[in-house]
């Protein structure tokens, strides 16, 4: 995969985007924390950042097929940049209020399944599918890597230089992101689907493959109930090394340092379970991990203790690396390989859409009471697994849903 000319780029696109967006996350729940002192703020801001990217989705896919990946993600790029400079312009001239943050991250929402659903799609076009695994393995391990750097990243930029240069650091990011797809030379070839269709009439087609292919269902409901615990541990962990902690001060680097940990353990599990993994186990990872989850999350990371936080949040990142590696890999056999730009957008989406209810229910939850919040994400954790073991078939037995026929 490394040998191919247009792939170091990818990469470097895909990593810089990443990264912008782990930090921009955290950023601005640790920002409207500071500013506004409202963890239910905090919450929607993550609600805004993710809901509107999920109902535009669908249309987002076709786009994709229509635009071509390359050109699709560069056009998302484009535009993260500008807007999250919006929001670092207006917090300097005094001018950010809660609507227009609200109406700022909605915008910026508003693209990003494009990159979202683009490089992803971009990968199995270079890598045979008997490297499937090694390759996720790798392009999650590089997200995993990030996600240790990104926390750490907002987490010292925040109090040192503050929210401000941190989101104009950001939005620095997305232009270089922008800047390495601009080198790519050659291109993924382009889908043959769709080509001439209507942009509406792609879109539902890419639900209707999504909703007649029993896996892609079954993955939808799991993972976006696991995202729901991942939403709100987002809110949540920070309310609680500021509370346990007792030194407002240092909150932001402590839990800087703690989703640093999860991240670091999320690149090893994914590594690990990258080499492991073949055709046929996936769906037992998936279900094991859900499993351990639960435990970590609750009532490991509710006792009451940074170091035991930290211990969950490491067992929750470590578990993390398996499932996604499990998903990805069980997602990319079973989806015919011509809709994968249409139906990865919409299935990526659809199985994200948990994290932005997590972080309005977090939010909402961590101000009244931690373990309650901590409870009911290991919840949601266990009910995901069993969404797993029930609506997630052990095999396909060899054959692909085709897409709806056009008239």
């Amino acid at each position: 995969m490394l040998t191919s000319r247009n792939v170091p780029q990818l990469l470097t696109a895909a990593c810089a985007s990443r990264l912008a967006n782990s930090m921009l996350l955290y950023a601005v729940v640790l920002y409207v924390i500071a500013q506004f002192d409202s963890a239910a703020v905090a919450g929607l801001s993550g609600l805004f950042l993710a809901l509107p990217g999920f109902v535009i989705s669908p249309v987002a896919g076709a786009v994709l097929d229509r635009m071509g990946a390359v050109r699709a993600v560069g056009f998302d790029m484009v535009f993260s940049a500008v807007f999250i400079g919006c929001v670092a312009a207006s917090s300097m001239a005094r001018l950010l209020t809660v609507p227009l943050l609200f109406a700022l991250l909605t915008l910026y929402s508003l693209t990003s399944p494009l990159s979202t659903g683009g490089i992803r799609t971009l990968f199995p076009r270079f890598v045979p599918e008997a490297a499937y695994d090694r390759a996720n393995a790798l392009d999650l391990s590089t997200f995993s890597v990030i996600e240790v750097g990104a926390p750490l990243a907002a987490g010292a930029l925040f109090p040192l230089v503050g929210p401000d240069p941190t989101l104009l650091c950001v939005a620095g990011m997305y232009v270089l992101a922008a800047l390495s797809l601009a080198l790519l030379r050659g291109g993924a070839p382009l889908p043959s689907a769709g080509g001439e269709r209507r942009l509406l009439r792609s879109a539902y087609e890419g639900i209707a493959y999504l909703l007649r292919n029993a896996t892609l269902r079954g993955l939808a409901v799991s993972y976006s109930l696991y995202q729901v615990a991942s939403g709100m541990l987002i809110v949540i962990v920070p309310v609680a090394v500021a509370a346990w902690l007792g030194d407002g001060r240092s909150a932001d680097r402590y839990t800087g340092l703690m989703w640093a940990v999860a991240g670091l353990f999320g690149a090893l599990g994914a590594l690990v379970t990258g080499r492991l993994l073949h055709a046929g186990v996936e769906r037992r990872y998936m279900l094991g991990a859900t499993l351990v989850t639960a435990v970590a999350v609750f009532p490991l990371s509710a006792l009451g203790s940074l170091l035991t936080l930290a211990a969950g949040l490491a067992l929750v990142g470590l578990m993390e690396g398996t499932i996604n590696v499990s998903l990805l890999s069980l997602r990319q056999r079973r989806t015919d390989p011509g809709w994968l730009g249409r139906v990865m957008t919409v299935s990526m989406s659809v199985n994200l859409s948990g994290f932005p209810v997590g972080t309005a229910l977090g939010g909402l939850l961590a101000s009244r009471s931690l373990t309650t919040a901590f409870l009911v994400a290991s919840a949601m954790t266990l009910l995901s697994a069993a969404s797993v073991r029930a609506l997630v078939p052990s095999s396909t037995d060899g054959a692909l849903p085709t897409a709806p026929t056009t008239t």
